[in-house]
């Protein structure tokens, strides 16, 4: 086979499959290869300027493949490179987030020769010479990454007109309207390209970005709603779905969706403050208390202290009010001073009709910090209700 010039980059983490990729191409003729053991020293290898072609493995450390595709798509010199995914991952999931993400072919692992050869060759071809839909998509971009938009908008429409059964060019034009400030244009391009393609899931995210931007839950639960069906194991969605339900009412999806998001964020310590978080906001005390006691907590007391206090004022809320003492108390024990917890408390025995021990609460906080307006107020109401109890 002739030996072709076009320079192609491997970026593989795994030694054995570097060594098969290389291999591979060597047999199909490539011989002028580079290699990258991850999606960083990949990029910093691109920026040299020399590349043809990317075959990037998907699960890498530091930078996966997913991520440095999307830095060559938003680099204004390299938006255009040929790009081949490789993954041992099979999952719908991952497909589109690679698709959407522009990727020119993707191949699941052990690849196959014949097939790699024949997708490597496709890339090359069409970058050297594009069909007129992929020309007007290159200009397209490469007008919108400078920043001249209507030149951009003229390009992608050209290309819609091309292509027309693809979702692509109406979600760069929704991008582009974005950019322009036209809110109701971008809106209604995100809205064809899903009409187009109804889990293009770049455009049902966009769309709930711009709902929750807006503040509009019901609309943001219904995208979102699309986006785990798309992605089904994609934490970020179901937390964000789970609070779109907590404030459209819905608390039994809410629950169900941060069950979920629970499952995902394993060991990962910030998503599982963010369930505990999103349980707090759905009223779910106990799977809070659970989830905080069990993967959260650590040795920083003021933080401790600060989510029992949330806990408090959650049970409060609920009118479980012995939870709620529980929760003030523990906190007590770890800071007996601390000023928000003990007025809390104080608050809450009055409520309670605890009349005694709400005043002894207050006095204690109001002589660590005299000036506390709000427990002066109290203070001066629990005694007033002394009074007229006497």
């Amino acid at each position: 086979m002739k030996n072709s010039e076009e320079k192609i980059l491997i970026v593989e983490d795994n030694q054995a499959m570097r060594k098969i990729l290389e291999t591979l191409l060597l047999d199909l003729g490539y011989n002028n290869l580079t290699t990258a053991v991850n999606g960083l020293k990949a990029w910093e290898r691109v920026q040299d300027g020399d590349i043809d072609l990317v075959l990037s493995d998907y699960l890498m450390p530091e930078v996966n493949g997913l991520e440095l595709l999307r830095l060559i798509r938003k680099s204004r010199k390299f938006y255009n490179l040929p790009f081949i995914m490789v993954t041992g991952v099979d999952m719908r999931g991952d497909f589109m987030r690679c698709l959407q993400a522009e990727v020119d072919h993707y191949i699941i692992k052990p690849p196959n020769m014949n097939h790699l050869g024949n997708l490597v060759k496709l890339a090359l071809v069409a970058r050297k010479y594009p069909s007129p839909y992929l020309r007007c998509m290159a200009t397209g971009k490469f007008f919108f990454l400078n920043e001249k938009y209507e030149e951009a908008l003229e390009n992608f429409e050209l290309a819609s007109q091309e292509r027309n059964d693809l979702a692509l060019p109406y979600y760069y034009m929704a991008m582009t309207y974005q950019q322009l400030g036209d809110e109701k244009s971008c809106e209604l391009n995100f809205k064809k390209s899903l009409i187009i393609e109804n889990q293009f899931i770049s455009s049902i995210l966009a769309l709930a970005e711009i709902y929750e931007a807006r503040g509009d839950d019901e609309n943001l639960a219904h995208y979102l709603k699309l986006a785990t069906e798309v992605l089904p194991d994609t934490f970020d969605v179901h937390v964000g779905l789970a609070r779109a339900c907590s404030r459209t009412g819905d608390v039994k999806k809410a629950k169900k969706h941060l069950d979920e998001a629970a499952r995902l964020a394993k060991s990962n310590l910030e998503q599982n403050k963010e369930v505990v978080e999103g349980y707090l906001e759905a009223g779910f005390v106990d799977k809070a208390d659970e989830i905080f006691g069990r993967r959260v907590q650590d040795d920083n007391n003021e933080k401790t202290i600060h989510f029992l206090n949330r806990l408090g004022l959650r049970s409060k809320k609920s009118e479980q009010y012995n939870k709620a003492k529980h929760y003030y108390l523990s906190a007590l024990k770890l800071d007996p001073q601390h000023k928000v917890v003990n007025y809390n408390l104080a608050s809450l025995l009055a409520g309670q009709k605890e009349i005694e021990a709400a005043e002894s609460y207050l006095k204690k906080v109001l002589r660590l910090y005299p000036d506390f307006k709000e427990a002066v107020e109290l203070l001066e109401a629990v005694k007033k209700v002394a009074t007229s109890t006497v």
